[in-house]
């Protein structure tokens, strides 16, 4: 073989070892055994292709209690320590201040995750220890109050740095912030109905 194209096929080895790899969830089917619920405080399941969350349940409620709720999750095919890049699309039926949803992360179980909400203005990240509120991060978030909105969301990890961001605006930065479990899901809480879809992961 010529010395060309053994270089030539080195380099395509190399790209190939390096690519980013890539899964989705389009909510056709439950592929990643997503959990499903129904009770009195609402509902959660898969429905035309959607992950639906409608709720009925008071906006007084802790963080403490939002994966205890209305919530769905999943364990992702994915290493989260090795950085990762999320995607997904939410489509909401009205936003306002009274109106409460967003993600899942590190999740390992109902006591131990972390949740990222947010309203028209402010959007929010906890981390929840044993059932406790143990972190805080706070970041600005001027989402118009309207109704039918649909969101991009985007979650970019790396080396414990942590950023959120919702319609390309950034909502939260968190330095320092471990995520260990791939354990992902969704929540809401209030009086309302939201779909959520097409779960990109690169890793």
């Amino acid at each position: 073989m010529k010395l060309k194209n053994i270089i030539l096929l080195l380099s395509a080895m190399a790209c190939t070892g390096t690519a980013a790899a890539q899964q989705e969830e389009t909510f056709d089917n439950n592929s990643w055994q997503w959990t499903e619920s129904m009770s009195d405080a609402g509902k959660v399941y898969i429905v035309d292709g959607v992950m639906r969350l409608e709720t009925n349940t008071p906006t007084s409620i802790t963080y403490e209690q939002v994966a205890d709720l209305v919530s769905t999750h999943a364990y992702l095919p994915m290493d989260p320590t090795a950085g990762f890049t999320i995607t997904c699309d939410a489509k909401v039926a009205k936003i306002a201040d009274d109106k409460y949803f967003g993600i899942l992360l590190d999740y390992m179980d109902n006591m131990n995750f972390m949740c990222f909400t947010m309203s028209s203005n402010w959007a929010y990240l906890y981390k929840i220890t044993e059932g406790k509120v143990t972190r805080k991060w706070k970041g600005q978030l001027h989402l118009p109050k309207q109704k039918k909105a649909v969101l991009d969301i985007k979650i970019t990890y790396a080396g414990g740095d942590l950023e959120i961001r919702v319609d390309d605006i950034q909502a939260i930065h968190a330095k320092y912030a471990p995520i260990e479990s791939n354990g992902f899901g969704f929540f809401a809480y209030g009086k309302t109905k939201i779909d959520f879809d097409n779960v990109k992961i690169t890793y």
